[in-house]
């Protein structure tokens, strides 16, 4: 459904992506985190994605959520290579993934180590990342909940921007409101919040 031009959804991943492309500062590469799991943020990259590829963009949504991957399941695809891959091998991300549509790239985690925040916290990760925009206008993380994305480094600062998911029926406004200060008072550059699993009345 999330890459259905015809889908009832597309009209607001749509409004997400012309909101994203109208900022003053040119983002190549977003974060995309929740204040917990299962609020969506795998649908959120890949309705974002399909959108904008849809504009003409060229979009590569990765995987960086070692704890908890996701993004291989939503697709039903298996896990046997990915981001993972390209860190041990030292071969360019785009050889990992594969083309859900013209102009938007899926790459999978891989397989996960036990200790996976050794494999984030590393400037090897940032290059490996950075490097498929050579070839996209835009890398979208799906990342690990917020609070490791606040105990990271790597995904807080090395990134462009960070687009916070919240779920209708599963985030309450309290929690919702203090992930935002926190990411806020961490300086980080919040670039925007996403309601996820309203309905068209909400």
């Amino acid at each position: 459904m999330l890459l259905d031009p015809a889908s009832p959804v597309r009209k607001h991943y749509a409004a997400l992506a012309e909101n994203l492309l109208s900022l003053e500062e040119r983002v190549r590469s977003l974060v995309i985190t929740s204040p917990e799991p299962g609020a969506g943020c795998s649908s959120v990259c890949i309705g974002l994605g399909a959108a904008l590829a849809a504009m003409g963009k060229r979009v590569a949504v990765v995987d960086c959520n070692l704890d908890r991957p996701n993004l291989h399941r939503m697709l039903g695809e298996p896990n046997f290579i990915g981001l993972t891959s390209a860190l041990q091998s030292g071969r360019a991300l785009e050889n990992y993934g594969h083309e859900l549509v013209p102009g938007l790239l899926a790459v999978p985690t891989g397989p996960v180590s036990s200790d996976p925040a050794t494999r984030i916290e590393t400037d090897k990760f940032v290059e490996t990342v950075r490097g498929i925009g050579t070839h996209r206008d835009l890398i979208i993380l799906d990342a690990p909940v917020a609070e490791r994305v606040l105990d990271s480094p790597t995904l807080s600062t090395r990134f462009d921007g960070v687009l916070l998911v919240i779920h209708a029926a599963r985030t309450s406004k309290t929690t919702a409101r203090e992930v935002t200060d926190d990411l806020l008072d961490a300086r980080i550059n919040l670039l925007g919040v996403v309601l996820n699993g309203a309905g068209e009345s909400a």
